[in-house]
C-alpha cells in the first residue's frame, strides 16, 4: 500500500469510526430515541457533500491549511446547542466535529486527483470504502464491548493526529510533483451517464439506507451495532460495484432485487408475528440488493477519470438529498414510515430507467426487468395503505397510531401503537374502562406493588403511555409522571380517560425523565416505576449505574423501584440486577401471565428495594454482569 492508499484508508477508517461514537454520545441527550441516528446520518451525508465540494476545488496547500485548523476541534467533546431535536443535533455535530469531518471526507476524492498516473482511481475509491467498512465492524465487535467512550475519543484523537501528519506529507509530495496532479476542470466530460441519473441513484441509495435503519432501530434498539449493519451493507455495495464491477450483472441482480422487495413487504406487513432476527435478515437482504442495483448502475454510468471529482460530487449531493428527504421531509409529510416503501419503489423505477437509457441495451432483457421490478413495486405500494386508525401522528420520537377494535366477547376497546408495539389499551365501556390492561394487569409487579400503597403515597412514573397506571391511584395519592414525547401527553388526555378517571392527584412533567429527576430536589417517592420504551427499543441511559443513583435519591428509605423489562430480543434482567447491586438493593424478577381476552399481556418486571418484597411468584435476581454506565454499555451480552 503506497502513501496514497495508506492516507485514504486511514481517513476513511477514522471517518466511519467517528459516526457511531458521536451517535452514542448524543443518545442520552435526546431520550435514547432512534431518531438520533437518522439525524446523525443526515449530518454525515451533508458534510460528506461539503467535503467532496472542497475536494473538487482544493489545492494541496489549501488542504494542509484545513487540516491544521481542524486540529482546533480536538479532543472531540459535545458542544450542545438547544433547539428542536433535529436542528439541535445538526448544530451540535457541526460545532463538535464539522471541520475534522470535512477534512476526512475530502481525503479520498482529493487524493485520487493527486494520484500518480500508474494508479487506478476507482480502485482507491473501493479501498476507501473498505477502510470505512472495517471501522464499522470494528466498533461493535472490538471497540464498544471493551472500551469506554472516553477512551474511544482519546484513541480517535490519536488516530486523527496520525492521519493529519500522513495527509500533510502526501500533500507536500503532491505539491513537489505539481505537473502530475490532475486539477479540476470546468469542462464537462461527454463520458458517463447524465448528471441527474448520478444524483438520483445516489439519493435513492441514501434514502434506502436511512429508511431501513429507521425500520430496524425503532423496533429493537437504537444501539450502534444495529445502526452499523445497514451502513456496512451500504459500503459493501460500493466496494463490490466499484472494485469488482463485473460482479454486477443487471439481469440477475434485478430479479433478486425484485424478489427481496416482495419478501421485505411481507416482513413489514407481518411485523411482530415474525421474530426480530427474521425481520432484520429480510430487511437487510432487500437493502443490500437494492443498493447493488443503485450503485451498480452508478458504476455503469461513471465517467472517465477526467470527470472523477464531478462524479463524486454528484454522488455526495445525491446522498445529502436522500438523507434530507428521509430525516426532514418525510416526518413533515407522513404519519408513518412511508419513506421505506417509497424508496423501494424508486429503486425499481430507476433500475428500469437506467437500463432503457443505456445505448445498445438488450431490449428483451430490459422487458424482463420491467416485469419483475413492476411486480416488486406493486407489492411495496401495499405498504402505503396502512390499517384503519382514528388518529396517526409522527415526530422525532417515532410514529403513533390510535385504533378501535373489539375483543372476543365483543367489548369495544381503544389501543395506542408505537411502531409495531402496543403501548396502551383501554376498554371503552363504563364498567371496564378503569381496568388496567396490557403490561399493567392486577397480577403484574406494577399492579401488585401499586395496589398495596398507602393512601398518602407519592408515586413516580417514567413513561406515560395512555396513563394506564393512573388507574391504581387512590384519593390522597400523588402520581408524578415524566414523559418525553409531547404527542403522547396530548393523546393520553384526548383519546383515553385513565388520567381523567384517576382519583389521585396527577402531575405531568414533559421532558427526558433522567434529566428532570437529576435537576429536581428529592421527590420522596414511595414507588418509582420506569417504563419508557419506544416501540421495542430501550433508552440505555435509563438503565445505567448513574441512573440508578438518581432513582435511589428520589425514593424513600423503604421505597420500591419498578423497571419494566419485557422485550422480544434483549434479556434485561442482568442489567437491572447489576443496577440494584450498584445501589446496594435487592432485585427480584416477576413474570406475570396475561389474559388476552381482557387485554392483559404477559409482562416481565424487576422489583428493586432495600429489603425483598413478599410478592407471589417473584424470585431473586442476581448477576455477575458489570453494571452499564454512561461511559460503557454493551448490548451484546444481553441478546436473548
Amino acid at each position: 500500500m503506497n502513501r496514497y492508499g495508506l492516507t485514504i484508508f486511514a481517513g476513511s477508517f477514522l471517518l466511519f469510526l467517528m459516526q457511531p461514537i458521536l451517535g452514542k454520545l448524543l443518545l442520552p441527550e435526546y431520550g435514547g430515541s432512534a431518531g438520533v441516528w437518522t439525524v446523525c446520518l443526515l449530518f454525515f451525508q451533508s458534510f460528506l457533500l461539503a467535503g467532496y465540494a472542497w475536494a473538487h476545488v482544493a489545492r494541496p496547500r489549501w488542504h494542509v491549511g484545513l487540516l491544521l485548523i481542524s486540529l482546533l476541534a480536538l479532543p472531540l467533546s459535545l458542544h450542545s446547542v438547544k433547539a428542536g431535536p433535529t436542528a439541535s443535533i445538526l448544530a451540535t455535530l457541526a460545532l463538535t466535529a464539522g471541520l475534522p469531518y470535512i477534512a476526512l471526507s475530502a481525503t479520498s476524492p482529493l487524493l485520487q486527483r493527486w494520484v500518480e498516473g500508474s494508479a487506478t482511481p476507482y480502485r482507491l475509491y473501493a479501498l476507501s470504502n473498505l477502510g470505512s467498512m472495517l471501522a464499522l465492524f470494528a466498533y461493535p465487535f472490538l471497540i464498544e464491548p471493551w472500551v469506554t467512550t472516553r477512551l474511544q475519543l482519546s484513541l480517535w484523537t490519536a488516530g486523527y493526529l496520525f492521519f493529519a501528519l500522513t495527509c500533510a506529507f502526501t500533500a507536500w509530495k503532491a505539491t513537489a510533483a505539481a505537473p502530475a496532479i490532475s486539477e479540476p476542470t470546468s469542462a464537462v466530460s461527454d463520458e458517463g451517464g447524465p448528471l441527474w441519473l448520478w444524483i438520483s441513484l445516489a439519493a435513492c441509495g441514501s434514502a434506502l439506507l436511512m429508511a431501513t435503519t429507521n425500520q430496524i432501530s425503532q423496533e429493537i434498539a437504537p444501539m450502534p451495532f444495529l445502526w452499523i449493519l445497514p451502513l456496512a451493507l451500504y459500503l459493501l455495495s460500493f466496494i463490490v460495484c466499484f472494485d469488482r464491477p463485473h460482479l454486477y450483472r443487471r439481469e440477475w441482480t434485478s430479479v433478486l432485487c425484485g424478489v427481496s422487495i416482495m419478501a421485505a413487504t411481507i416482513t413489514v406487513t407481518l411485523g411482530t408475528r415474525l421474530s426480530p432476527p427474521v425481520q432484520i435478515i429480510a430487511l437487510a437482504l432487500a437493502l443490500f440488493l437494492c443498493l447493488m442495483v443503485c450503485h451498480g448502475e452508478l458504476v455503469r454510468a461513471r465517467p472517465s477519470s477526467e470527470g472523477l471529482s464531478r462524479f463524486y460530487l454528484a454522488i455526495a449531493a445525491g446522498g445529502a438529498i436522500g438523507g434530507a428527504a428521509v430525516a426532514i421531509v418525510a416526518p413533515l409529510l407522513f404519519t408513518r414510515y412511508f419513506e421505506y416503501p417509497l424508496s423501494l419503489i424508486a429503486t425499481c423505477f430507476l433500475a428500469v430507467g437506467a437500463a432503457w437509457l443505456e445505448r445498445g441495451g438488450n431490449r428483451p432483457r430490459v422487458d424482463k426487468q420491467l416485469r419483475t421490478l413492476a411486480l416488486a413495486a406493486a407489492s411495496a405500494s401495499l405498504l402505503l395503505h396502512p390499517p384503519a386508525s382514528l388518529h396517526a401522528s409522527r415526530n422525532f420520537y417515532g410514529t403513533l397510531r390510535i385504533a378501535d377494535s373489539r375483543d372476543k366477547a365483543g367489548l369495544p376497546n381503544r389501543l395506542l401503537a408505537h411502531g409495531q408495539t402496543t403501548h396502551g389499551l383501554q376498554y371503552l365501556d363504563n364498567q371496564s374502562r378503569r381496568q388496567p390492561t396490557t403490561y399493567y394487569g392486577a397480577n403484574s409487579a406494577a399492579g401488585l406493588v401499586l395496589a398495596d400503597q398507602r393512601a398518602s403515597a407519592r408515586i413516580g412514573l417514567v413513561g406515560l403511555g395512555v396513563g394506564t397506571l393512573a388507574a391504581y391511584g387512590k384519593p390522597g395519592q400523588t402520581f408524578r409522571i415524566y414523559e418525553l414525547d409531547p404527542s403522547v401527553i396530548q393523546i393520553a388526555h384526548t383519546w383515553f380517560t385513565y388520567l381523567k378517571d384517576s382519583p389521585a392527584k396527577l402531575e405531568i412533567v414533559e421532558g427526558d425523565a433522567r434529566i428532570s429527576l437529576r435537576d429536581e430536589a428529592s421527590q420522596n417517592f414511595d414507588v418509582l416505576a420506569v417504563d419508557a420504551f419506544s416501540s421495542d427499543s430501550i433508552p440505555v441511559h435509563l438503565l445505567t449505574a448513574e441512573a440508578a443513583v438518581i432513582y435511589r435519591r428520589h425514593l424513600r428509605e423503604d421505597g420500591v423501584l419498578l423497571i419494566h423489562i419485557s422485550n422480544r430480543m434483549l434479556k434485561l434482567e442482568p442489567v437491572v440486577a447489576a443496577m440494584a447491586r450498584r445501589i446496594g438493593w435487592s432485585a427480584q424478577f416477576l413474570h406475570s401471565t396475561g389474559d388476552r381476552t381482557r387485554g392483559v399481556f404477559d409482562a416481565n418486571w424487576m422489583v428493586l428495594a432495600h429489603v425483598p418484597l413478599p410478592l407471589p411468584g417473584a424470585r431473586p435476581a442476581t448477576t455477575k454482569l458489570t453494571p452499564w454506565t454512561d461511559d460503557f454499555a454493551s448490548i451484546w451480552r444481553v441478546l436473548d
